[in-house]
């Protein structure tokens, strides 16, 4: 997967008629690819926004709202809970009912500022009831900074959690009595990821070392081995190294991770969306394997910043990956 300029991103998806669906957020990140498609080909906006989001943005809703007048954009404000999972499954199947899902149209999902339960929640939904989405475009924008100024070991990005859940979609296939493992995949939210292990109890806890890719955030790779040294000095476990921003590296590197247990598997992946998603799509293929998931209490308002590279991949690579991975394996 290569980086993406936004004059890369309009070449590559511009000219054509597309809709975007995206979550709309305090960062600035959550504007970096509609303003980058509008004026290209973008002619329908269906903008997710969580309803019980503690932060007020009003004001970023009235941004969008301006922008797609601006550029003749038709927008559609979708309805989303933190608290709620089933609010987005029943926004999933509405858009599977309109229309438009069947006119030719193409898709790209912007994942940027969407919750990683939103990324997996689109990914099982495109498995399940929008067939339209079958190979829609995955679009991420790499921060440029994340927390601001924060030194490096002061840095985050949200804190505490509400509940622990299964993510819709990724039920598992439990066996009582059979111990537990979680793979945990930490972001800049390690005492996130603590609550949430300490919840589940596990027997056996595997944290995932996410590695920078290229130049991206090269200062955060020690930031993340201390955060998995953490989490492993009160639980019996183990570490491994996958690449952060690369979704068919962090399969692979997850599938020999994972390639001894036999037990109940439970994942938690927290760390990049672009990751996320691929490891949904793993999932989605190992049903064995349940995906959870804890919305945070606080968010860090100077969570990120953007930038002008942007990742893109379609969902269909990323199954064909996923697939070819599993059979070399031996269907893991």
């Amino acid at each position: 997967m290569r980086d993406l300029t936004r004059s890369d991103l309009i070449s590559e998806l511009g000219g054509s008629q597309t809709t975007l669906i995206s979550c709309l957020s305090f960062e600035e990140r959550s504007f970096a690819v509609v303003e980058a498609l509008a004026g290209n080909g973008l002619r329908e906006w269906l903008c997710l926004v969580n309803e019980d989001i503690e932060t007020d943005i009003s004001a970023v809703r009235d941004r969008a709202t301006a922008l797609a007048d601006r550029e003749g954009v038709t927008l559609e404000f979708l309805h989303a809970s933190k608290r709620d999972p089933l609010r987005l499954a029943d926004t999933m199947i509405a858009i599977a009912a309109r229309p438009s899902v069947a006119d030719g149209c193409r898709w790209v999902a912007d994942i940027t500022t969407m919750t990683h339960e939103m990324v997996l929640i689109l990914v099982a939904a495109a498995d399940e009831i929008i067939s339209d989405w079958a190979n829609i475009k995955l679009v991420y924008n790499v921060a440029k900074a994340y927390s601001g100024d924060d030194e490096p070991t002061d840095k985050w990005v949200s804190r505490g959690i509400h509940e622990v859940r299964s993510v819709i979609g990724y039920p598992g296939g439990w066996s009582p009595g059979e111990q537990t493992t979680v793979v945990a995949l930490p972001g800049f939210d390690p005492e996130r990821m603590r609550r949430i292990v300490e919840e589940i109890e596990p027997d056996q806890l595997i944290v995932g070392i996410a590695c920078p890719v290229g130049a991206h955030h090269s200062w955060s790779e020690d930031k993340n081995r201390q955060i998995a040294q953490q989490l492993l000095s009160t639980h019996k476990g183990a570490a491994f190294e996958y690449p952060a921003l690369d979704p068919i590296g962090a399969v692979q590197a997850l599938l020999d991770a994972t390639r001894a247990i036999r037990n109940n598997v439970l994942l938690v992946p927290l760390n990049s969306k672009i990751s996320t998603a691929a490891i949904g799509a793993l999932a989605r293929q190992k049903p064995e394997w349940q995906v959870c998931y804890a919305p945070a209490l606080v968010y860090n308002l100077s969570y990120a910043t953007a930038s002008n590279c942007f990742l893109a991949c379609s969902l269909t690579e990323i199954r064909q990956s996923v697939s070819a991975a599993l059979a070399a394996a031996g269907g893991a």
